[in-house]
């Protein structure tokens, strides 16, 4: 199931009503260029917490103007009495059948979702969570591609509980990483996986002449930093060569898709967090990363290859190039992204679950949407799987 978040509000900044919980207060900013103010204080919470450039200002940033140019945004800002920023929950609201939706702004191209939150994550999300309960109108509260054990996803849960307010969870992706730093990762995979890509690497060699191009982080040939934009449209174009391009999925056949792929790249590069890796045949791309390397963690949002050329593997053969790279610069972390899948799995990953958390309001309708939703249809398919066996 997917659920699409409604689109911010393009007006002025403005700081709504204030609540103090505890410690904190919360105050309400609205609109785009409020957000657009807070970027020094979401970066420096965001760098103290779980930090990944999918998590910081300027990466949201390009969401909201390629997703959602218009609509209403909501941001609650917990902060100490001296001012100082705790945590922050971006929201968006939406109104379906009815019913008050309260959305994390998110979709399939956001990877994962986390509150930027400080040290006191615990007292910054109590005194969001107060807020929104007794002063936000809502009857459902959406969050999508949380980290099971991050703590938004924790926090949030806890103390909707504690006030009892039905939640629920399903499970949105099982996403692979590998960690490095304990040896080898080669040495972790089946000898027959490496024996395969040594072969289809010969077979590759027998077409043309094979080599490896990288413009960004970890560059050893001198690529000039503006390299990445026409190497960027390559990207798309090999992409939209593939099966994404004949099924119309393909990032370059959606106007917004595009516009939001090509300035994550460009805040990226801005930030020196772009990486992108090709291999080539002849001096052509036949298998591209769009990837990231931020704080230690290289990731790939997207990538492609040359169908035609399935035999060889170049998508594998890239693969195994890029993790050699972030072994020998002693990155700490190769985050594949999104689901798991069988070609993910010959790299013997781990697995780090997500979830999209539901908090219903205890009134009649979020009770019987939370019903619905996390009784009756997970019962539904499972007797319709029984039957079908």
């Amino acid at each position: 199931m997917s659920e699409q978040a409604a689109p911010p509000t393009a007006g002025p900044q403005r700081v709504g009503r204030r609540a103090s919980v505890g410690p904190y207060h919360v105050d309400e900013v609205e609109g785009v260029r409020g957000f657009a103010a807070l970027a020094m204080e979401w970066d420096a919470l965001v760098a103290g917490g779980p930090d990944s450039p999918y998590h910081r200002h300027a990466v949201l940033s390009v969401w909201l103007d390629a997703f959602a140019p218009a609509g209403r945004l909501r941001v609650l800002v917990a902060r100490d009495r001296s001012g100082r920023p705790a945590g922050m929950a971006p929201l968006v609201e939406e109104r379906r059948a009815g019913m008050i939706f309260q959305a994390a702004p998110a979709n399939d191209h956001s990877v994962r979702v986390e509150w930027p939150l400080g040290p006191d994550a615990r007292g910054a999300v109590e005194a969001i969570w107060a807020h929104l309960r007794d002063r936000v109108r809502w009857d459902v509260i959406v969050l999508r591609d949380l980290p099971r054990d991050g703590p938004t996803s924790t926090q949030l849960e806890a103390c909707a509980r504690r006030d009892h307010h039905p939640c629920g969870r399903w499970e949105s992706l099982r996403s692979p990483y590998l960690a490095l730093g304990a040896g080898a990762r080669e040495e972790m995979v089946s000898s027959k996986f490496l024996a395969n890509l040594r072969r289809r690497m010969r077979r590759l060699q027998g077409l043309g002449a094979v080599s490896l191009r990288r413009v960004g982080p970890g560059a050893t040939d001198l690529e000039d930093d503006a390299a990445w934009e026409p190497l960027l449209e390559r990207f798309f174009a090999l992409e939209a060569g593939g099966w994404k391009g004949g099924r119309g999925t393909a990032i370059a056949m959606d106007p917004r898709t595009l516009a939001f792929y090509r300035g994550l790249a460009r805040a990226a590069a801005s930030q020196g967090w772009l990486a992108l890796r090709a291999l080539e045949l002849d001096g052509r791309p036949i298998a591209m990363h769009l990837g990231l390397v931020h704080r230690g963690v290289y990731s790939v949002p997207k990538l492609a290859y040359d169908e035609a050329l399935g035999t060889c593997s170049p998508g594998q053969l890239l693969f195994r190039e890029v993790l050699a790279e972030c072994e020998a610069r002693g990155l700490s972390e190769l985050d594949f992204l999104g689901p798991d899948m069988p070609w993910k799995r010959n790299w013997e990953p781990e697995l780090r679950p997500h979830d999209w958390l539901h908090v219903y309001r205890p009134g009649l309708a979020g009770l019987a949407l939370h019903a619905l939703k996390h009784r009756v249809k997970p019962a539904a398919r499972e007797v319709l799987s029984w039957w079908r066996r």
